[in-house]
Order: C-alpha cells, then sequence, then structure tokens
C-alpha cells in the first residue's frame, strides 16, 4: 500500500470514528422547569349557627270552628263561649271539648245590625248589637231568649259590667251608663261626651274610675264614683287610635293601633303617663291581661301576641301565633285563649309556659 492509500484509509477511519461518536452521544437535555403547586385560598371556618330560643309561652293550636260567620268578641264562662257574631248576633258554643267546639245556641237580632261585643254575667248575656244593648236570658244556652233591651246613644260596640250598672261604648254617642238591676228593664243613668264630637270604642271599668279608649283622642279616665255624674279627671292623646283599655293595679294597657301597645302608670288617675310600649307588627285591635302578662290581639297581621309586662316600663314578646284571620277580640280562661278570629272563626289555643 502506498503513503497516499494509507493516508487516506486513515482519513477514512477518523470521519466514521466521528460520526459513530456523535450517534452514541446524546444531546444536552433542555431545562425543565420545576412544577408549582397551585395554592389554595383557604376555606373559612362554618360558623357555629346559635339556634333561636323558643319563647317562655308557647301557643298551640287546641281546636277551632269556622262556621260562625264573622265572629267579632268572645266572653267565656264554663263550658260554654258567647260570641257577638259581626254577622248573625250571638253564637253559643260548646267548649266542654276544646278539641271540638260546637254551636249549640244562637239568636239573631232583628235589626241591620248585629254583634259588636259581649258580656256575661249568669244568666244574662249583654250583646252590644249596633242599636243598643240587648239583654239575651241563656239560662238554656241552646235557646237564648230576649229579656230586655237598652236603647243606648250612638252606635253600640262594647259593653262592660260593674256592679249594678252597663258601660255601653257608644261610638260618636259616647259613653253611656245604664242601670241594669232589673236586666228586663235597663235604665238610662247618663252619657258622658258631647254626642258627635267623640268615638268611644272601648270601655274598662275599675274601681270607681271608667278607663274609655276613643280612638282618634287617645283615651279618658272617667270617674264614675256616681254613675249619675261622671266627670273627667284625666286624659292622654296618643299617637295612634286608641281601639281598646284594660287596667290591672296601677297600670293602663293600651291597643293603639300602628302604634301597638302602650303602657301608662295610673297610680294618679288625674295624670296618667306612658312608662313603656311594644311595637306590633300589624294593626293593635284588642287587649287582654293575666298576671304579668299582656295578650295582644293585632288585628291585620293575624298575630296573637304574648308580651311580659313583669316590667312595664320594658315590655318583651314572651310567646306569638299566627292565626288565619283578622284578630278582633281575645278572651283568657286558663289553660286556653280564645280568639274571635272574624271570618276564620273561633280559634281555642292552648298555653304552655316553661
Amino acid at each position: 500500500m502506498t503513503r497516499y492509500q494509507r493516508k487516506l484509509t486513515m482519513s477514512l477511519f477518523a470521519f466514521v470514528l466521528v460520526a459513530c461518536t456523535a450517534q452514541s452521544t446524546p444531546p444536552p437535555a433542555t431545562p425543565v422547569p420545576p412544577v408549582t403547586q397551585p395554592s389554595e385560598t383557604p376555606v373559612p371556618p362554618t360558623p357555629t349557627m346559635e339556634p333561636t330560643p323558643e319563647l317562655p309561652v308557647q301557643l298551640i293550636e287546641v281546636g277551632f270552628n269556622d262556621e260562625l260567620g264573622s265572629p267579632h268578641n268572645v266572653f267565656v264562662s264554663g263550658d260554654y263561649a258567647y260570641i257577638a257574631d259581626s254577622f248573625n248576633g250571638l253564637r253559643v258554643v260548646d267548649i266542654s271539648d276544646p278539641t271540638n267546639p260546637q254551636e249549640v245556641g244562637f239568636f239573631d237580632p232583628t235589626g241591620p245590625t248585629a254583634g259588636q261585643g259581649v258580656f256575661f254575667s249568669d244568666p244574662y248575656v249583654y250583646l252590644a248589637d249596633g242599636l243598643g244593648l240587648l239583654v239575651l236570658d241563656v239560662s238554656d244556652p241552646t235557646a237564648p231568649i230576649e229579656a230586655g233591651f237598652y236603647d243606648s246613644i250612638g252606635f253600640a260596640v262594647n259593653v262592660q259590667l260593674s256592679g249594678r250598672y252597663a258601660y255601653v261604648a257608644g261610638r260618636e254617642g259616647g259613653l253611656n251608663i245604664a242601670d241594669i238591676a232589673d236586666p228586663a228593664d235597663p235604665q238610662h243613668v247618663s252619657n258622658y261626651f258631647k254626642a258627635g264630637s267623640v268615638h268611644v270604642g272601648d270601655v274598662y271599668v275599675s274601681g270607681s274610675h271608667a278607663y274609655v279608649a276613643m280612638r282618634g283622642l287617645g283615651f279618658r279616665v272617667i270617674d264614675v264614683a256616681d254613675p249619675a255624674n261622671p266627670q273627667e279627671v284625666g286624659f292622654v292623646d296618643t299617637a295612634g287610635v286608641a281601639e281598646a283599655i284594660v287596667a290591672s293595679g296601677s297600670y293602663a294597657f293600651l291597643a293603639d293601633g300602628e302604634d301597638g301597645l302602650r303602657i301608662f302608670d295610673i297610680s294618679d288617675p288625674a295624670d296618667p303617663q306612658e312608662i313603656g310600649f311594644y311595637d306590633t307588627p300589624g294593626y293593635a285591635q284588642d287587649v287582654s291581661i293575666s298576671g304579668n302578662y299582656v295578650f295582644m290581639g293585632d288585628g291585620t297581621s293575624g298575630m296573637l301576641l304574648v308580651i311580659d309586662v313583669s316590667d312595664p316600663a320594658n315590655p318583651q314578646l314572651a310567646g306569638e301565633y299566627e292565626t288565619n284571620g283578622f284578630v278582633w277580640g281575645i278572651f283568657i280562661s286558663d289553660p286556653y285563649v280564645y280568639v274571635a278570629n272574624g271570618e276564620a272563626g273561633l280559634l281555642i289555643l292552648g298555653l304552655a309556659f316553661e
């Protein structure tokens, strides 16, 4: 082999060696960025929900009767509820089984009006029926009989008895006082407030004073120690519409329409002072009291409210029940509350205290 051939052979060998080395050496790796885990948004802890505390007075539906026309007011005695039905006069309901109240008697006045307010004094029911005060003998509750009539001034909407006298709220006719010593022949004794100048919607008598709810004119305190000569001794003009009033001890409790419950210190009847209030959700229509609890019929809201007035300056909600109608009137006969619920009828609620 010539020197030229040897040189060529070595050159080819070097070329092949370099090519093989290039194929067997891997290319440098491309750097891979590190994997970053996505950050997690911290989940706030679920708040612990405090249960709504139960109110101390529980109202539980026991029974009802929705076939009584339109109950406007109710008075309970013994086994019977006497209902002022604004459609048909007086309805008598047997409540000996509160779960199943049944109508057993009725009296339909002949005039153009019907039941507005009602009061019972054995054996008579006194029914304010618009035209006046109707006296009904219910010795037999299944067959009420008209015993007497008092032609009051104005439109008779409510009545309360005290002793031998009936006090009749006569709307624009003022406050009427009648002697009912003989229920068959009631006698007019006096009238207070100039007819046409006022609107007397309710009256409550305690001792020698009558507390009169006068709608847009607040309430008046009338001295009736001498029923033949009643005298106004105190008054309060409230911001609402004074619909109903009760008194207990040194306090008066007023259902003041859209202004709810108003509480007054009447220890000085000549100078009643408002000391507390509770703003109801609807229209305060009626009020009653039992012990430390005021029961409010809240009209348009359909609510029956129980308000603790053990501290009259700071009344607190103690119980509530939403009815199916307009709460016109209430009567408490422990352990039940009887609700005149308008066209929804008579509702009976059981009372349970913590």
